[in-house]
């Protein structure tokens, strides 16, 4: 392993890990604490219920934010759990359901404006279904998907959740972060399932990428909840398909060959199910790091290409 990362690689690493917002623009009270307002509109503007990727967190969110148009509000619907405030769900269905309670204390009629990045594509999918089952008016449901290169059938399952998820760590940290990590994946492998995250956690910490207990405990609570949020990703079947079109943002850099969307992913199982003339395919030559770092100028590509349609 590498452990003479940059200031800048162990901030990103650090936030990472974190990625929790500790603030909101409107008083605690009227909020729900797992919805984060990041940007306030004009009154009348369309309000953006955005959800996060797999881990649930919804920090990053704050890199959007500048580069919407100016009558657009923008909430992160994090993870029910992520603040520890409860268990997390385990569930597509019930993710959808309790995030749908909370947006519709905000906003209680529509037009409603949905969407997800990555796996936050099936919760905001199964939130738009649920809202058209109500009578309400779904005016835009939009995904920003990443290109991921990956053996996905090679891939741990369901009945190795632990696994995938230290080993989706592992992709999160070089693809995203470009932090080679080497983890002695025979020996986790061969702990019981109550010992891999607590030797994981310990080897983060032995590398110098862990500085506090705190941190520690971040950290575990962390792949606990990417594990949460992977059960629900592998076990969605979506009981509705949505009536209207998906909009979908492509998010790949061609010189990496990251030209189409696997439609095989699990994050995808959504659009899968939903008849091909209805989804809309918006290929965007950007890097998908960028939303978990706000470097420019690809952040502000994938907001703008965002801020497209909610005009």
């Amino acid at each position: 392993m590498d452990q003479s990362l940059s200031n800048t690689k162990q901030d990103l690493l650090r936030a990472l890990i974190k990625n929790r917002e500790q603030t909101t623009t409107r008083d605690a009270a009227e909020v729900p604490s797992n919805i984060v307002q990041f940007k306030t509109g004009a009154p009348g503007g369309p309000s953006l219920f955005f959800f996060p990727a797999t881990d649930g967190g919804a920090s990053y969110f704050r890199y959007l934010a500048p580069h919407l148009p100016e009558s657009v509000s923008l909430y992160g619907c994090q993870a029910p759990g992520f603040d520890e405030e409860r268990e997390p769900f385990g569930s597509v269905e019930e993710i959808a359901a309790y995030n749908l309670r909370h947006i519709r204390a905000i906003q209680p009629h529509g037009p409603y404006y949905i969407g997800g990045f990555c796996m936050g594509g099936l919760p905001s999918y199964e939130v738009a279904c649920q809202l058209q089952a109500q009578g309400e008016e779904v005016a835009l449901l939009l995904n920003v998907m990443p290109v991921f290169l990956r053996p996905w059938a090679c891939l741990p399952g369901t009945d190795a959740l632990q696994l995938r998820a230290i080993e989706d760590h592992l992709f999160i940290f070089e693809r995203m972060l470009g932090i080679h990590v080497v983890l002695p994946m025979d020996p986790i492998r061969a702990l019981a399932e109550a010992d891999r995250y607590s030797f994981v956690t310990a080897f983060m910490r032995e590398a110098g990428f862990l500085k506090s207990p705190a941190e520690e405990h971040l950290f575990m609570h962390r792949m606990k909840m990417y594990e949460a949020g992977l059960r629900a990703m592998l076990g969605y079947k979506p009981a509705r398909t949505f009536q209207g079109e998906i909009e979908v943002i492509v998010v790949g850099k061609p010189d990496r060959g990251e030209l189409e969307l696997d439609l095989n992913t699990s994050y995808t199982c959504a659009l899968r199910s939903t008849p091909p003339e209805h989804v809309k395919y918006h290929p965007l030559d950007a890097d998908s790091a960028a939303m978990f770092s706000g470097s420019e100028p690809d952040s502000g590509l994938i907001a703008r290409r965002m801020g497209e349609f909610l005009r």
